[in-house]
């Protein structure tokens, strides 16, 4: 999967997507390899997604923080609701393109593997090696 960001893109974040006390359930995150400002080894994660749960409706929240070494900062946020199909999967697609990031690939409704996947190739398309990589994917 290879994504592509359009830094002229009207990017969209609704603050109630963002409801940490009570629904948030998951997050993926991306670790890479940095110096601190000492110039000791550290980890940063420059790309980080969290997923909220509320009944019949999930929302998710995107940020990428990127100034060091892409020079990209950006966030969007997205909701699916109904049944049928994995909304958490749905609704990070739609913080993805909010955030004026293109998938290759769509991922709406196709899992947590495509999440985990969306935010390494998100990672990547920031300038970071394939290799030095790792998704961290928490549950609350």
């Amino acid at each position: 999967m290879k994504a592509t960001y359009n830094k002229n893109a009207k990017t969209k974040f609704t603050s109630f997507h963002r409801k940490e006390n009570k629904c948030y359930f998951d997050s993926y995150v991306a670790l890479v390899p940095a110096l601190d400002w000492e110039g000791k080894p550290t980890m940063k994660t420059p790309v980080e997604v969290r997923l909220y749960g509320t009944g019949n409706t999930n929302t998710a929240c995107l940020w990428i923080h990127d100034s060091s070494n892409s020079g990209v900062n950006t966030s969007g946020s997205g909701q699916a609701g109904g049944y049928g199909y994995h909304r958490p999967s749905a609704a990070a697609s739609e913080a993805i393109r909010n955030a004026g990031i293109k998938l290759s690939e769509d991922i709406a409704g196709r899992g947590n593997g495509s999440i985990e996947t969306a935010v390494k190739a998100i990672t990547e398309m920031l300038g970071y090696a394939p290799e030095t990589i790792y998704v961290y994917h928490s549950h609350q």
